[in-house]
């Protein structure tokens, strides 16, 4: 019995985090708004069209910067970031040598489930919000200061696309 009342209380969550994303998704002055496979991903800045300007897919190469908060009803407290400016705005330190873009391959696990799933189809030089529930982060694990089941919202500037 108790593993049921915990899985149900679970997904009530997930559902009360889904619906206040959803929330906020409304106030946004996004150019568009995606939706694919339970992530939410709105272009706040265009990308280059075109030839130069190919939409990011699983197996592509991607470099850019990221602001991670925890989602709460928007974005809430910064928990990492890879971007100088981001770093002086929130007085966060940057660990190493300061600011780098990062780069992963999409789609392989090399990100976790929520950017796996919500960067494919940004194109080089769009900034956008990836927002997801708990599931697509770290579910039920702590990681540094993000406490379990949260739901989280990444700001993503996307610096290149290497074409797989």
């Amino acid at each position: 019995m108790l593993v049921s009342c915990t899985k149900e209380d679970r997904r009530a969550l997930i559902i009360k985090q889904e619906t206040a994303i959803d929330e906020f998704v409304k106030t946004l002055v996004a150019d568009t708004v995606y939706y694919r496979n339970g992530v939410v991903r709105a272009v706040l800045k265009s990308g280059i069209s075109g030839v130069e300007g190919d939409t990011l897919a699983p197996g592509d190469s991607v470099f850019f910067y990221y602001a991670g908060h925890l989602f709460s009803n928007g974005k809430g407290a910064i928990f990492h970031t890879n971007s100088d400016s981001v770093a002086n705005v929130y007085s966060w330190p940057l660990s190493g040598a300061g600011a780098q873009v990062l780069s992963r391959v999409v789609g392989e696990g090399k990100l976790i489930k929520g950017l796996d799933n919500g960067m494919p189809g940004m194109r080089k030089g769009e900034r956008a919000y990836i927002i997801f529930n708990a599931d697509f982060g770290f579910g039920n694990n702590k990681v540094g200061q993000i406490p379990k089941m949260s739901p989280l919202l990444y700001e993503i500037w996307l610096e290149q696309i290497i074409k797989k």
